[in-house]
């Protein structure tokens, strides 16, 4: 499986996002900050975000630090866009909110001047010496080979064309568990194969998790991947849990492994409470579309003779 690609542009880290979130804040400060009584408070908090940001992008301590590198229009915007509206709204907000001199202004305005004259002429890609050190060695580019640039639209793209491996997850784990025959009850979601993990196999997934179909066969309990996870991976992913071997069926929280215990981190993960389906050796967790977690579990445990 191929390195996970950087971040969308619309991670809650993106400078897309940033950028945004910078301008929305100027402008809730520009058109209600007196009427509230706050001025300069919105400005302050705004530009104080962003400064935050922009030290976070020049530290690049991890993986996902330096993933801005490599997002489109992710070095204008973290190098220079950001910090040229960020330290002046900070210098500026903290003067109107506490009463200080305006002169205060200068030095945070200093830096926007210098990013403004880089825009003006025209820079829409930071000069090779400007940038932290990290982003002067393309370390990001490393960090990324074969993944740079390629976001949920490309990923898509990429799935729609690629070739399907000769044998499909749904084929397989109706042959394995079904003899050829339909499936009893099916329910969209996925396999957790990673609770722990910080990372996405590709741009369209959650985090540690496959997307496909969970399925009550005859004789058992079956996970088959989707057409496109088939076709991104190269390979079917299948899990079949015969029903004699199934020993408990139990509901997690959100996010959780099958120790039950909620990792951190929303974003790319699901909302819902997760299955986890066990036997004598193994334990799979599931995530489970639309929060039928409960009313699947209420269904397998009666299949498989399980106290409820």
């Amino acid at each position: 499986m191929a390195r996970q690609g950087p971040p969308s542009v619309f991670s809650p880290r993106s400078p897309v996002v940033v950028m945004v979130m910078t301008f929305l804040g100027g402008w809730l400060e520009t058109q209600y900050g007196k009427a509230w009584g706050i001025s300069g408070l919105l400005f302050a908090v705004t530009g104080a975000v962003g400064i935050a940001y922009t030290a976070w992008c020049w530290r690049g301590r991890t993986r996902q630090a330096r993933a801005w590198a490599v997002i489109d229009r992710g070095p204008s915007l973290a190098l220079i866009g950001i910090p040229a509206f960020a330290f002046p709204f900070f210098g500026a907000g903290i003067c109107v909110f506490f009463g200080l001199p305006k002169v205060l202004i200068i030095p945070f305005g200093l830096v926007t001047l210098f990013c403004l004259v880089m825009i003006f002429i025209g820079v829409t890609e930071p000069p090779k010496w400007w940038g932290p050190r990290w982003f002067r060695e393309g370390k990001h580019k490393k960090d990324f080979k074969g993944a740079a640039g390629r976001g949920a639209l490309g990923t898509y793209a990429e799935s729609s064309g690629a070739r399907p491996p000769a044998v499909l997850s749904q084929d397989e784990v109706r042959k394995r568990l079904g003899g050829g025959a339909e499936a009893v009850a099916r329910w969209k979601g996925g396999w957790v194969r990673d609770p722990d993990t910080d990372e996405q196999d590709h741009a369209l997934a959650r985090k540690g998790t496959v997307a496909g179909t969970l399925a009550w066969y005859p004789q058992g309990l079956g996970f088959a991947a989707t057409r496109r996870e088939d076709s991104l991976r190269g390979k079917p992913t299948v899990i079949t849990v015969p029903a004699a071997e199934i020993t408990d069926v139990a509901v997690v929280p959100a996010r959780a492994g099958a120790d039950g215990r909620a990792r951190p981190g929303f974003w790319r993960r699901s909302p819902f409470p997760r299955l986890v389906v066990r036997t004598a050796s193994d334990a799979y967790v599931f995530d489970v579309a639309r929060g039928k977690a409960r009313r699947v579990a209420a269904f397998l445990r009666e299949r498989a003779g399980q106290p409820a």
